[in-house]
């Protein structure tokens, strides 16, 4: 994927890309010519891939738009948009909201030039457009997915037309559908049924896999449940026996079925930071500092809630244990260490800050205050759940990279996934769960072991009994609920949320700095106001209900 990122910055620098407003086709003047030639269609697709790392991966509104504001995480003191976090306020002026407008919308204006041009563009090697437009053909239903779950019925782009974009007039959710499934079932047409060796491009199992989310999020359970099927039986996939391995910095196992690539030159680096957004910036705490390595460089941009905390048995359960931090060793001589009398301070194993998911006694809190820095769930929580300070938290480690040039770089080239085989065992349990005619409880209560196995901690045998489950667990509440424990920031939890009918329900229950705000019309955002505009007649496309 890195000579797709330098092709594609070099048609950048020839002047390929401008600014445009949100729904009118992208402005590239003189430029235009560019798509009668094979290298202007690629820069288009390659193009593409850039839009989807900035999403996953690049730039921090999607975590936004996806994982705070919800059950699971709750706005940390680095993050200042309220309105999407909490709900107060959130209106058509948010500029959150428009960036992911505008950078959909672009996104969809580039693949549609793409497809009005490619027939007639004439290619070297002509048996490459099929592969090229089955990738176009996937990343434009994986941008109306995210256009129509964000914003519900709005306008779906079928073409570069000035007065069609201009108008923008609504089409429903099913319509979007009707888009996405067609895009995708016409993708698996063109690919080869064969896994790719080239790290970051969409091949068939990366094409079947997001058909087969879709078949969820369109309620066609049994197709849903085939798919994932298909994707889980064939193309070498594996899930990782190590939750450790699969979420290494180098990130080369054989779960991830679409990732997205960023480059190590510096001269065509993308912005890259989910690394630290999970996690607190420790080096305002005695005897620890951030280094490479040994510890995360925080961002403080989402809390775990307690309900989130609580989903799990965290003896048990390696998702936890494995996956978040709440110590940290002693790695700093320089810092004043007076104040702990009881700590004998050997570098790298003596602890220097600990975080208590639970409550101490206060004698046991005592006793390590006179080692270390410590809080527990009450240092941490009011008694309504809203953090006390927003910068003191346990962190999530999925995406730590301790490969970067420095302890405080906040450079990194590490990649994310899009898709990953761990999610299709979900998939395939929620749609056995749901089937009116081919219901299947016995073989989700086998998806949900198969994807447990690797998270039973093997310190004591209990744990396995702990983590096991019966036919009479498969319930769809369960399922969201191991949804949250296996995809805790990977972009879906809002939306699984919402597709349950859920997202008011679990935010009023469990998330206390939005509980009092959230109102049944925030299930969708609101259009941004910047749209209207620039519309002859704001009203062809309307503003969604309740904005």
């Amino acid at each position: 994927m890195k000579k797709l990122i330098i092709l594609f910055a070099a048609a950048l620098a020839a002047g390929l890309v401008s600014c445009e407003k949100f729904l009118e086709e992208e402005s590239y003047g003189s430029t235009t010519d560019l798509f009668d030639e094979e290298n202007g269609i690629k820069a288009l697709v390659y193009q593409s891939y850039t839009k989807i790392n900035n999403l996953y991966g690049g730039d921090g509104q999607w975590p936004l738009m996806t994982e705070l504001g919800t059950d699971i995480y709750l706005r940390g003191k680095n993050q200042g948009d309220v309105a999407l976090c909490d709900y107060y306020g959130l209106d058509a002026t948010n500029g959150n909201v428009a960036w992911l407008w505008n950078h959909c919308y672009k996104a969809l204006s580039n693949i549609n030039t793409f497809f009005e041009t490619i027939d007639t563009t004439p290619f070297a090697d002509e048996s490459e457009k099929g592969q090229y437009k089955a990738e176009m053909h996937v990343m434009r239903a994986m941008f109306l997915w995210i256009v129509t779950e964000t914003w519900g019925d709005t306008y779906l782009p079928m073409s570069t037309d000035e007065t069609e974009g201009t108008e923008a007039r609504r089409s429903s959710r099913e319509r979007f559908y009707e888009e996405i499934i067609g895009s995708l079932e016409e993708a698996i047409r063109l690919l080869p049924d064969e896994r790719t060796k080239e790290s970051g491009r969409i091949d068939m199992p990366a094409a079947k896999a997001f058909l087969s989310r879709m078949y969820l999020y369109d309620e066609q359970w049994d197709k849903a449940a085939a798919m994932a099927s298909e994707v889980i039986g064939h193309y070498g996939l594996e899930l990782s026996p190590s939750l450790r391995d699969l979420w290494a910095d180098d990130k080369t196992n054989k779960e991830f079925i679409w990732t997205t690539e960023f480059t190590e030159d510096d001269a065509f680096r993308q912005q890259n930071g989910y690394w630290k957004w999970y996690a607190m910036y420790i080096d305002r705490f005695p005897g620890v500092q951030t280094m490479l390595g040994w510890t995360g460089y925080g961002g403080c941009q989402a809390i775990p809630s307690i309900y989130f905390m609580d989903l799990f048995d965290r003896e048990a359960d390696l998702r936890w244990s494995d996956l978040h931090q709440w110590v940290w060793y002693y790695n700093d001589p320089a810092d004043d260490r007076s104040a702990f009398p009881d700590n004998p301070w050997r570098e790298y194993i003596d602890t220097a800050l600990y975080l208590c998911p639970d409550v101490l006694t206060q004698a046991e809190h005592k006793r390590m205050d006179r080692c270390f820095t410590t809080f527990d769930r009450n240092d941490m929580f009011n008694e309504e759940g809203i953090p006390q300070d927003r910068w003191t938290f346990i962190g999530m480690t999925k995406f730590y990279d301790h490969t970067r040039p420095g302890n405080m770089s906040q450079l990194s080239d590490r990649s994310y996934p899009v898709i990953r085989l761990g999610e299709l065992y979900l998939i395939r349990a929620e749609a056995r769960i749901r089937s009116v005619e081919n219901r299947d409880l016995k073989g989700a209560a086998e998806d949900i072991r198969a994807l447990r196995r690797r998270a039973i901690n093997p310190a004591k045998p209990e744990y396995a009994e702990a983590m096991a489950v019966a036919e009479a667990d498969m319930t769809l509440d369960f399922i969201l609920d191991e949804r949250a424990r296996e995809l805790f920031g990977e972009w879906q939890r809002r939306l699984d949320l919402k597709r349950f009918g859920k997202l008011v329900e679990r935010v009023k229950a469990h998330n206390p700095d939005a509980k009092n705000n959230i109102r049944d019309h925030h299930v969708v955002r609101p259009i941004p106001q910047t749209q209207f505009d620039g519309m002859p007649d704001w009203r062809t496309l309307g503003q969604n209900e309740g904005y």
